[in-house]
């Protein structure tokens, strides 16, 4: 039997070392799927992020767009108004608007706000009614209807650009548009042949903070 080799096993070296290796493996290979789907939900984050800033912005593209036609009709409102002791510091800013909207049978007047509330940029909106001719009667407002449109907002700025007076702040903005609107609607002075031009507002500038981050969007109100 000098001819017949014995078979020969593993070593408890050899055993240990190969469960070393093997524990290396799997932890490298645990840190490397890790990453992976780390980087996955970072991306997923930052697409979401990226779609809910542009829904918001085209939101409020599409509202200004449709506030043009509303300056045809001659309505005792102006289509884009920045309420008067908004954004002084102790109220946040707010943009309201007239737009127009398809009703069931008619187009209608809508009435759209914009504001910051407890770090959501939320929309507000409801349907806008004349009062009588006489000013004696006035329509019942009718409650808002609010949509968050965007989260984590730190800050919102708007600002409005004026034909020779450039860009100027909500804050200074708001009442110059509400003096403006009352002189438009008054008589003329004695002797007077035409009324002078009134200051144009034909851009709106808003800055987002957002995460920390600062986003800018300018939007054209004029046609």
């Amino acid at each position: 039997m000098s001819g017949r080799r014995r078979a020969r096993g593993f070593t408890l070296l050899e055993l240990l070392v190969a469960v070393a290796l093997l524990s290396v493996l799997a932890v490298l290979s645990w840190r490397g799927m890790d990453s992976v789907l780390s980087g996955r939900d970072r991306i997923v984050s930052a697409s979401d992020d990226l779609r809910a800033l542009s829904v918001a912005l085209t939101q409020m593209e599409e509202d200004l767009r449709r506030s043009w036609p509303i300056r045809l009709l001659g309505l005792p409102e102006s289509s884009i108004t920045f309420p008067v002791g908004s954004g002084n510091g102790s109220e946040p800013p707010t943009m309201g608007l007239l737009r127009e909207t398809r009703g069931a049978d008619a187009v209608q007047v809508q009435r759209v706000i914009y504001r910051l509330r407890e770090g959501i940029f939320e929309r507000g909106f409801s349907l806008w009614a004349a009062p009588s001719p006489d000013g004696s009667q006035q329509v019942p407002a009718t409650p808002f209807t609010w949509q968050p449109i965007l989260s984590n907002v730190q800050t919102v700025q708007f600002r409005g650009w004026l034909d020779g007076r450039g860009w100027l702040p909500a804050a200074t903005l708001g009442p110059l548009l509400t003096a403006a609107q009352a002189t438009e609607g008054a008589p003329l002075p004695p002797g007077a042949a035409a009324r002078p031009a009134l200051p144009q507002l034909t851009g709106i500038e808003v800055v987002l903070v957002r995460r920390g981050e600062r986003i800018v969007r300018v939007f054209a109100v004029t046609d």
